[in-house]
């Protein structure tokens, strides 16, 4: 057509034959002069919003503005059976056939209507007739009558039912205004349920007034009453919950029911607020227990740029006793840099028995520590306070060590000549009321330098020296002792890959002398280096002491082999075997070190891992000549934890403690499971804890019924039975 359009007739119809076409196109053919539509859906900023709006499908009005469209711009495709145009040029009309209605989609969203109008004049478009909205993330918007402005982002609705993605129709409103993303219904009636009892659901709420604010993905009620099964049971002057299983924000939580041979029947309340002037958010419980009394539990936590803070406390006013019993836990954090920072990590309990009593716990000592700490790529320092409190009943807790302060020092260099060096500082005071008092002075400097080798294996040597300085008050000897440290190591590694690259063998030794001695019990107090454990995690350390106050010495071989098979990005199976020679014999080792035999146990790792539902996990350590398990600490899963699972932990130390544990669920049904956990003693012949029950889901509400047996005894606290209901509303968010 040599570039000229020619205008059609008034009303002219095209055929009806489901004819696709670009709106812009029609318009450039109908306007006079030349108006272009804008992108209706991708510059509606409210779309968005509008979607989560929903009603039957009937005979609909909706009106929407838009504005001009870029020259040469496709804003939308439109398909429709029948276009038309007026005497004016002005107006562009769009039908269906009855069948198939006209469809409008952008990279936005979709509209689907009967009739869709759009006026060049008034710079508007109406849809009519089962008018249905859809954006990118399958929100769908069914109203009955829709007006809105043309940026979207005001407007008012009637009729209306409110559907999200993943929960479907949750709502419906009498009458709605529109302010951008927030919707402000009245006559609302909330519920996710879907399965009825004639028409009553199992659960809803009714409010004069509900704001849902879609881009904070909550819903706040005024002057609300809660329904079960159309029986109110609860009047909520203000209430606010997020749609799923987001944390909540303000409103009540689920209750708790329970009845237990310690605390008798009891529930506990719960509420949630969020402080936005805060940036804090709180939460508080009530329990009410008939053989207890009240216990009143707050949580508090709060996070800033710069600061995160968390506080959690509890009180009780026990009848049961006639004490008063609380505790309080804080956790708060300053960042002056992003290396830079001071902080509190404290606890603290009025008896021996409230936490495990109450709380479930079986902590054999509560912890506190200020600290202050600056950390860089080559220095780190670090001032700390602590306090412990031992909670077993039999200790004298004036004997209980204290550590006030603990200071720590560390810079690394990389000299010219290559490697790297290092400088370190520790000062620590050791304080009790009743019992030894010790300072400890080190400081200490080490180098090492790795080494690429021809054959493709790396050697790094090392060298250091450390000296300890201590003061000793009320010990077996006071005054003050000095000891110095050196030590110089070698350690060679080299991976064999197999050639389709599935099969890794990697071997490694570790070299370490140093002179003899350093470890006198008479002299030298050990508080920090009571616990000696040789596992694969400490296998290549030249000293597994946890602390400092003892040391391995004397010359030492330590190899290990580690076998891996499996992609690079995942381990199928995988199995390491290792163990630590020494010259001499050491008496300050235990047995499991090798302090008799000059041969350590023999330590090992096995993990299969071939597919996600299933995973074998075993550490052991054995006997060095007869291979009997001195340690061994096992895991199997099976499943996944949404479907049939199993998990069983077995730990066994040779003439001390032997515990197995599992834990599992069962699918009964789609919507019932059976699932529980258990706990045995097996050194004593105990067992320490027991619980199972059913769980039953239905579309909005979940029942957990469990019985739970507590075998152990510890002060106070006697074996029980307890018997616990807890009832979770879906959709109100999750703690």
């Amino acid at each position: 057509m040599n570039g000229h359009y020619r205008r059609p007739a008034p009303h002219m119809m095209l055929p009806s034959s489901a004819l696709r076409t670009n709106l812009w196109l029609a318009l450039a053919l109908a306007a006079t002069p030349a108006v272009w539509a804008d992108d209706f859906i991708s510059n509606a900023t409210g779309a968005s919003s509008l979607a989560q709006m929903q009603a039957a499908p009937m005979t609909t009005e909706a009106t929407v503005a838009a504005e001009p469209a870029k020259d040469g711009e496709m804003p939308f495709d439109l398909s429709a059976d029948n276009i038309s145009y007026d005497v004016s040029g002005n107006k562009v009309t769009a039908k269906g056939d009855g069948m198939k209605q006209v469809h409008v989609k952008s990279e936005r969203g979709q509209v689907w209507a009967d009739q869709i109008d759009y006026d060049l004049a008034a710079n508007k478009v109406f849809a009519v007739g089962n008018v249905k909205f859809e954006n990118e993330d399958k929100t769908t918007l069914l109203v009955e009558r829709l007006e809105l402005t043309g940026d979207m982002q005001q407007g008012a609705l009637e009729h209306l039912r409110l559907r999200v993605p993943m929960l479907g129709e949750i709502a419906q409103a009498g009458t709605a205004t529109v302010s951008g993303t927030e919707y402000t219904m009245t006559d609302v009636a909330y519920s996710p349920c879907k399965e009825c009892i004639g028409d009553r659901k199992p659960w809803s709420i009714s409010s004069d007034k509900v704001v849902y604010r879609k881009d904070h993905g909550d819903m706040t009620y005024k002057n609300a009453v809660m329904d079960v099964y159309g029986v109110p049971v609860m009047y909520l002057p203000w209430f606010r919950h997020p749609l799923g299983d987001a944390k909540p924000t303000n409103g009540l939580l689920p209750p708790r029911l329970g009845r237990s041979d310690q605390l008798g029947e009891n529930i506990t309340l719960s509420g949630y607020v969020f402080s936005p002037g805060e940036n804090a958010d709180y939460t508080i419980r009530n329990r009410l227990m008939s053989e207890r009394g009240s216990q009143f539990m707050l949580e508090r936590r709060q996070n800033t740029l710069t600061t995160t803070s968390e506080i959690d406390a509890s009180y009780l006013n026990d009848t049961g006793t006639g004490d008063t019993r609380n505790h309080l836990r804080v956790e708060a954090q300053k960042d002056f840099t992003p290396t830079r920072r001071i902080g509190i990590n404290g606890e603290i309990a009025s008896d021996n028995t409230y936490l495990s009593e109450y709380f479930d716990r079986l902590d054999p000592y509560l912890a506190s520590t200020v600290y202050g700490e600056d950390a860089g790529e080559q220095h780190y320092a670090a001032l700390s306070m602590m306090r412990f409190q031992d909670l077993n009943p039999d200790v004298d807790t004036d004997q209980t060590a204290q550590v006030y302060p603990h200071l720590q020092l560390d810079r690394w260099f990389v000299p010219s000549f290559g490697g790297q060096a290092e400088l370190m500082a520790d000062v620590v005071n050791i304080h009790r009321e009743d019992g030894i008092r010790s300072r400890r002075f080190t400081g200490g400097a080490e180098y090492t330098r790795p080494f690429m080798l021809d054959d493709g294996s790396k050697l790094t040597l090392g060298a250091s020296s450390r000296m300890d300085f201590y003061m000793i008050d009320n010990g077996a000897t006071n005054g003050t002792i000095t000891r110095g440290l050196p030590e110089a190591t070698a350690m060679w590694e080299k991976p064999y890959i197999s050639p389709g690259g599935y099969h890794t063998i990697a071997p490694q030794v570790l070299a370490a002398y140093s002179p003899r001695g350093g470890n006198n019990d008479d002299k030298v107090p050990n508080e920090d280096s009571v616990s000696y454990e040789l596992d694969t995690s400490n296998l290549f350390e030249t000293s597994r002491f946890a602390g400092m106050d003892r040391v391995e010495t004397g010359p030492r071989l330590i190899y290990g082999f580690d076998n891996r098979w499996g992609s690079p990005d995942h381990t199928d199976y995988r199995l390491f075997v290792g163990q630590s020679l020494r010259q001499f014999d050491d008496s300050t080792l235990p047995e499991s070190g090798g302090h008799a035999t000059n041969d350590s146990d023999w330590v090992g790792l096995v993990e299969v891992n071939p597919y996600n539902w299933l995973k074998f996990n075993n550490r052991f350590r054995l006997d060095n000549a007869t291979f009997n398990p001195r340690r061994m600490d096992t895991s199997m899963q099976l499943g996944q934890r949404d479907g049939l699972y199993l998990r069983i932990s077995h730990s066994y130390l040779d003439g001390g403690e032997e515990e197995l544990s599992s834990e599992f669920r069962v699918p009964l049904t789609d919507q019932l499971a059976f699932r529980g956990h258990t706990r045995d003693d097996l050194a004593n012949k105990t067992l320490l804890e027991s619980q199972g029950g059913l769980v039953w889901t239905r579309d909005c509400y979940e029942i957990e019924a469990m019985v739970r047996r507590r075998g152990y005894s510890n002060g106070d606290l006697q074996p029980g039975t307890d018997y616990v209901v807890n009832l979770r509303l879906l959709t109100l968010g999750k703690e």
